[in-house]
């Protein structure tokens, strides 16, 4: 699984990568805005974007990151991120809340979502 990461502050995005790596995920990028994350995802085929929940807005509206995101890439999975949980979500199919920022919990998350 190739993953590309939009998370803010850098201290939380190393933490964080460390963990997805961990749990066997390979980290791809690591864009510092939209536009960079935009060529990211195409220049990786990434399968799943980590965007800070700042940067998400409300995923369910448009327009946004995550509508763009999704129209241009559709089988791409989209995980937000805040500094207490994390939301695992597919516009229009469904959202799942997560508070256990564990490397097995999002392991195990993602493995529901890619099923």
């Amino acid at each position: 699984m190739r993953a590309v990461l939009r998370i803010d502050p850098p201290l939380l995005r190393e933490v964080f990568e460390h963990a997805l790596r961990s749990a066997g995920i390979e980290v791809v990028g690591s864009p510092l805005d939209n536009f960079a994350l935009l060529l990211a995802v195409k220049e990786h085929d990434a399968d799943v974007v980590f965007l800070m929940s700042s940067d998400a807005g409300d995923p369910l509206k448009a327009p946004g990151i995550c509508s763009h995101l999704l129209s241009e890439f559709p089988q791409l999975k989209i995980v937000i991120v805040s500094a207490d949980s994390y939301t695992i979500t597919e516009i229009g199919v469904r959202t799942l809340r997560y508070d256990d920022l564990s490397v097995e919990s999002i392991r195990a998350s993602l493995s529901k979502l890619f099923d």
